[in-house]
């Protein structure tokens, strides 16, 4: 399997976990309640860390949610994050730091923070526990992905691959004159 292969899946994998977390915490808050008429309004911050390629297809959790998707890498300005999620009901990032002061402001609206992956480091999770808003995360996505990354990493390595295509495009082909028995 080629890296640019097991990185599609990898991400894929991610997006797919990323609608079933957030339909199984939707389903289990307030929100669907509350608003029952209405799809509740998610932003995900930074879209573009994850649909870098703008090829992820979004359907099935805008099915769920009035989805926006921010297409940035990373949101600095507080500013622009008080923006974005000034009606939100779900708020969505992926890698990317929520600092205290900003979640502080955040609006009572927000009733689910999710980050689309493993980790819980780049979020306020103290705070949104005193203002009673979940937060998921990602625990076992992209499993199979990792290990096909890991292995295809290992083959590449194993055989010196990265010097050997530098010595084919130096046109130097002493690696590959033979006899091969």
């Amino acid at each position: 399997m080629s890296l640019v292969v097991a990185c599609h899946n990898f991400r894929r994998s991610v997006s797919k976990q990323l609608i079933r977390m957030t339909s199984v915490t939707l389903s289990s808050t307030t929100i669907a309640s509350a608003q029952h008429q209405k799809k509740p309004k998610a932003v995900f911050l930074n879209a573009s860390r994850l649909d870098y390629d703008n090829k992820l297809d979004w359907s099935r959790l805008q099915d769920l949610c009035d989805l926006t998707l921010h297409p940035t890498d990373y949101v600095r300005d507080k500013e622009i994050m008080l923006e974005l999620v000034k009606d939100a009901d779900v708020v969505i990032t992926k890698e990317m730091e929520v600092p205290v002061a900003t979640f502080d402001l955040f609006p009572d609206t927000v009733k689910l923070m999710c980050e689309a992956g493993t980790g819980y480091n780049n979020l306020p999770i103290q705070r949104a526990r005193e203002r009673g808003i979940p937060v998921c995360n990602i625990p076992t996505y992209s499993t199979d992905a990792v290990a096909h990354m890991a292995i295809t990493y290992l083959m590449s390595l194993s055989v010196s691959m990265f010097q050997q295509q530098k010595m084919l495009a130096d046109g130097d082909r002493a690696n590959f004159l033979g006899p091969f028995t």
